[in-house]
């Protein structure tokens, strides 16, 4: 147990530093080892920090608010750790950074001001006394839970998932209430996920109450995260299998899925091998594994049904809250997470958020979109706006919105720094679900008398066409204030708010778990009918699944855009993941139906990325440059 840090501050960062920053996404499936990663720390961002680091034995990072933002991708702790990070002091983080690096023992100490750190200072942390001393003189207080420094003291918490996994075993099986025929428990008014986490555990729970092993109903894993975490559950857990017996098993394998999906087909040896890696693991253990080119995993799971309401499900992936459309709690996780699970069927140390609550009324006018809702929502909010809280969404207006533009605005809550997002349900879901669910499920709804940290209410008439400029989901503007906001990213000095000179476009992208749906072609069909893709113009069009694919095709929308010139990909997520089929180089200036527009999120960390609706994309792709996508409806 090390509760005293000694280390010198070898860098200082702005605010909302992500994952993306700290490690590129193309490296995350080269390789499962944790040292590869040192080699990449900071690549898009910071040139000069792994040559920092090696000066020290020991460096203390020192950044902003909401540090770690972003993926769930756990090789960002790994990128650090490996480059001798032994500490980070932020304003804040959230809530997936911070528990990846609490399950990996790299501290996090967080301070409502870093104006007393500078670099080169040499710091000494003290996690049982709270207090941070600067250059043995200054002392500067913190806050933490005791059980949070009592883990990162103890570098993590896999001696406790060992021995809970061993009294499963003793057990002989694995336990858990059937909510779905949980007796009502509240007392108290509650959130949707107030009492599904309630109904989940047999109690009734608040927001605030840490629940020390929450279960799980399903969890699930994309081909970038299988490896690391498929290797890291039979290394942590053969001892204890081993100990008490038994063979290696997961919980449940009916409630266990690969999916295949990020760089589908394969871009490089490394990808199929891991592949191979996670099929072959997926047969011993009999869990279902998607075959390449059924699509992207926050699809194909919810239109096969396996996504009911009420459930807990677990994904490797921050857009895991799209299935929070479906009133069910999803949350992502990295690969630690992630591989406890795989095991135990739990989620350790899980503090319920508190809960926004976004009302929306009305209904979208000719040519405004579920993504425009929630561009013009995270805009507002900021990228962290709802830090470390669920957004629960609401309203007479959902009787206007079908399931794929549900899981468009729950899809991106992440990007405003939520937990996650969910739905109240109502009859659309029902009749969704009908003839599809595989499991049993029960519904929610919120208290009305329930008292919440914050509401919004949002008139859907009222919102237009809304365009993310780089490098910031939150950077937004509507079409009609577009070239005053352009003139505005002339006069920014951020590395997150770029310079745009000219609304010209080099690439188009319209697909991705975000807006790759049927609605979103069928959209999209009405805007590229009887028009050509402009000839400077790389138009990439990517299905979100092999059944939406295959519904365009049937229905001939397909030949629209084959007609018009673009280039039209199988399923899987494409450039969004920035590793294959229309990475941009140098200069490019790319508009995207996705969710992120990062610093070298799909290509050349000198290109630019513009976030926008499947309508505005596909109008910009006609055009040569950002435009109202109204003009051509």
């Amino acid at each position: 147990m090390k509760s005293k840090i000694s280390g010198r501050i070898t860098s200082v960062f702005p605010d909302d530093i992500n994952t993306d920053d700290i490690v590129p996404a193309w490296t995350l499936q080269e390789s499962t080892e944790r040292k590869y990663f040192a080699n990449y720390a900071f690549a898009n961002y910071d040139s000069g920090f792994i040559k920092r680091c090696a000066g020290e034995k020991s460096n203390i990072i020192v950044a902003g608010e909401y540090f770690g933002c972003g993926s769930s991708r756990e090789q960002a702790v790994y990128a650090l750790q490996e480059n001798r990070v032994t500490a980070v002091i932020a304003k804040s983080f959230p809530d997936i950074f911070y528990r990846n690096c609490l399950n990996n023992g790299l501290s996090l100490i967080t301070v409502p001001d870093i104006a007393g750190f500078k670099l080169k200072d040499s710091i000494e942390i003290d996690l049982e006394k709270k207090q941070i001393s600067v250059n043995k003189n200054k002392k500067i207080s913190f806050k933490m839970p005791e059980a949070d420094a009592k883990l990162f003291a103890l570098g993590g918490k896999l001696a406790a998932v060992q021995k809970h996994l061993a009294e499963i075993l003793q057990q002989g099986k694995y336990t858990k209430i059937n909510y779905w025929q949980a007796k009502k428990t509240n007392h108290i008014p509650q959130t949707i996920v107030e009492k599904i986490i309630s109904d989940h555990l047999g109690k009734t729970v608040s927001a605030g109450d840490k629940i020390d092993k929450l279960p799980i109903d399903l969890l699930f894993f994309n081909e970038v995260i299988a490896p690391p975490a498929i290797a890291q559950f039979q290394k942590d857990f053969s001892r204890v299998f081993q100990k008490m017996n038994s063979g290696e098993k997961v919980f449940d394998p009916k409630r266990i899925f690969f999916i295949p999906d990020h760089t589908v087909p394969s871009s490089s040896v490394a990808v199929s091998e891991g592949i191979d890696f996670m099929e072959k693991f997926a047969v011993e253990a009999g869990i279902k594994c998607y075959k390449e080119g059924d699509g992207i995993e926050h699809v194909v799971l919810i239109e096969d049904g396996y996504i009911v309401p009420g459930s807990i499900i677990l994904g490797t992936d921050s857009h895991t809250d799209t299935n929070g459309a479906l009133n069910a709690l999803a949350l992502g996780v990295g690969t630690s997470d992630a591989s406890f699970a795989l095991a135990t069927g739990h989620l350790y140390d899980f503090r319920v958020p508190e809960t926004i609550r976004i009302n929306l009324t009305g209904k979208f006018s000719k040519g405004v979109s579920a993504k425009d809702l929630i561009l013009t929502l995270i805009g507002k909010m900021g990228v962290d706006g709802a830090v470390r809280r669920i957004v629960e969404f609401g309203g007479p207006a959902l009787m206007n919105m079908s399931m794929d533009e549900r899981t468009t605005v729950a899809n991106m809550a992440v990007e405003m720094g939520a937990r996650t997002a969910i739905f109240d349900h109502d009859r659309i879901l029902e009749k969704y679900l009908a003839g599809r669910a595989k499991f049993p499920y029960k519904t929610y709804s919120a208290d009305k008398d329930f008292h919440y940290e914050k509401v919004i209410t949002v008139e859907l008439a009222t919102l237009e066409p809304t365009i993310a400029f780089p490098h910031k989901p939150a950077n937004t503007t509507s079409i009609g204030k577009i070239k005053e906001y352009m003139k505005k990213s002339q006069e920014s000095t951020s590395a997150d708010f770029a310079r745009v000179n000219n609304l010209k476009i080099t690439d188009a992208f319209l697909g991705a778990c975000t807006n790759g749906r049927f609605d979103d072609f069928l959209e999209a069909a009405k805007i590229i009918k009887g028009r050509k893709v402009h000839p400077k113009v790389n138009f990439v069009v990517i299905p979100a699944s092999r059944k939406v694919y295959n519904k365009l095709l049937e229905k001939g929308l397909l030949k629209l855009f084959a007609d018009a010139g673009a280039n039209i990909e199988s399923s899987n997520c494409g450039p969004c993941f920035g590793k294959h089929m229309g990475v941009v180089g140098r200069g490019a200036q790319m508009i995207s139906s996705s969710n992120r527009n990062y610093i070298g999120r799909m290509g050349s960390k000198e290109a630019k990325i513009f976030l926008a609706s499947p309508a505005s994309v596909t109008a910009a792709a006609v055009s040569g440059e950002i435009t109202d996508p109204r003009k051509f409806l």
